[in-house]
């Protein structure tokens, strides 16, 4: 899935319509864009400019009724998919390209701050993925870090 079609299906399929998130174009040596709405940028993809705003931004907000779950060690992250198989709950997880790991948990519904910061305790997560205006390197991009794709793990 090209980077568009995968933040149409956010936008369109995950979100419903109901999450303008933000994005933005990092690189390794600091320099960064404005974040940017997927409306401004997505609703308008011939327009040049956010033509290249498209093929160039690595980092997106955590949506709404989404958990994020970062981890820098596999130990931990092993652990834990074993747990989410065994409550039966549907994860997406990513080699983030940098350090880390990422396992994406979406929901049907907006999550509360204090009931996302829950799930990540429970897990021992990067308590800082549940604040709202986080950004985390986009699925199937290259890591603005590392150079590398941020890549699906096999499940």
């Amino acid at each position: 899935m090209d980077k568009k079609a995968f933040l149409d299906y956010l936008y369109y399929d995950v979100g419903k319509q109901q999450y303008d998130f933000y994005l933005q174009c990092s690189k390794q040596d600091g320099v960064m864009t404005k974040w940017r709405k997927y409306s401004e940028v997505c609703f308008d993809c011939d327009n040049s400019k956010n033509k290249w705003f498209i093929e160039n931004c690595n980092q997106r907000q955590i949506l709404p009724c989404e958990v994020v779950l970062d981890f820098e060690d596999m130990t931990k992250l092993e652990v834990t998919l074993k747990e989410l198989k065994g409550l039966n709950v549907y994860y997406y997880s990513y080699k983030t390209g940098s350090r880390g790991f990422h396992i994406h948990i979406f929901f049907n519904r907006v999550l509360e701050r204090f009931e996302k910061l829950a799930i990540i305790k429970h897990f021992g997560a990067d308590e800082q993925k549940a604040v709202e205006k986080t950004l985390i390197a986009l699925e199937n991009a290259v890591h603005w870090k590392s150079g590398k794709i941020k890549e699906e793990l096999s499940q």
